[in-house]
């Protein structure tokens, strides 16, 4: 057996072998918005952001989708925010899932000072059911990271080594009762795969496997994205060394993640974005003031969604 064999096999015993992916469901143009709903609640992170309602998103023009075309998901970047804060956009899933491969092709994403973006799955009664970020980031961040919120017992800090491209950031115990929330991450070592970068690469794919051997995750910039990836029958087990690895096992038990629903949504300032506005984005005041009367500095803080496609 060559190395390449060796490495291929690894690769593939890693992140379980699946025979083939059954498509569930395009989200695309004029269909988009048939597989989500929209959220009006406060923001459970805090920030400085008004969630509206379909109507209020159509309306106000923060929505947009046609038949053939792209999907439009952006926030108000006209008016001086007020009461819960700048208005914005965010979407849940009508179905929930155990195991998939999600997959999402866009050409832009929300980027700038204040933001805090992310396209991502939580379960029931969280954290204990789980939270999986495919895509988040805060401010001007560049690199994307995959990251993983549990309850108590999933600390990757135990795990036997794993397979990825990626970087590891902070701790790997993913209790999000501990260490501010921070979960475990692992970070792209792509600099185009989150924010103003990636736009200006003309966007890519964003690939998530979740099985029973783990959670696993992809991303290639426009034009060099796997062609079966950008079909409909896509066969993970050819794409190599994902950037993101969380194989399960003793340490992190499969029962961790339950019953997810698939999320997009763009805060302001918050938790997250807020705490690290000052060191991010120096000489720009209070993070939540900057969004409050900055509303020009959002016209690039939207979604451009190409579509996305869930399998079994």
């Amino acid at each position: 057996m060559s190395f390449q064999q060796v490495l291929t096999f690894v690769f593939v015993s890693q992140i379980g072998l699946i025979q083939s992916w059954n498509l569930l469901y395009e989200a695309s143009g004029s269909n988009f918005f048939n597989y989500f709903y929209f959220v009006t609640y406060n923001d459970p992170t805090h920030g400085y952001v008004n969630y509206v309602d379909y109507q209020t998103a159509v309306s106000n023009g923060y929505i947009n989708s046609s038949c053939n075309g792209d999907v439009y998901i952006g926030c108000d970047h006209k008016n001086v925010a007020s009461g819960r804060g700048r208005d914005s956009i965010r979407i849940e899933s009508t179905q929930e899932f155990s195991y998939g491969l999600f997959v999402l092709y866009l050409s832009h994403m929300p980027t700038g000072c204040g933001t805090w973006p992310a396209f991502w799955t939580y379960g029931p009664n969280w954290p204990y059911e789980g939270e999986v970020d495919i895509i988040e980031g805060v401010n001007e961040q560049t690199y994307d990271h995959t990251t993983l919120h549990t309850g108590p017992g999933c600390d990757f800090n135990s795990a036997p080594p794993r397979n990825f491209s990626g970087n590891i950031v902070g701790s790997q115990d993913c209790n999000s009762l501990i260490n501010d929330n921070s979960g475990c991450s692992i970070s792209s070592s792509n600099p185009n795969s989150y924010g103003y970068n990636l736009n200006a690469a003309g966007g890519g794919l964003y690939a998530l496997q979740w099985t029973s051997s783990g959670i696993f995750s992809w991303f290639w910039n426009e034009g060099r994205i796997p062609s079966d990836a950008l079909g409909n029958s896509p066969n993970p087990n050819s794409w190599g060394e994902p950037y993101a690895s969380f194989p399960f096992g003793s340490y992190c038990p499969e029962s961790n993640f339950k019953s997810q629903k698939i999320t997009f949504d763009l805060t302001f300032c918050g938790d997250w974005a807020g705490s690290v506005f000052s060191s991010q984005c120096p000489g720009k005041g209070s993070c939540n003031d900057y969004v409050k009367y900055n509303p020009q500095a959002f016209q690039e803080a939207y979604w451009n969604i190409h579509w996305m496609k869930v399998f079994n």
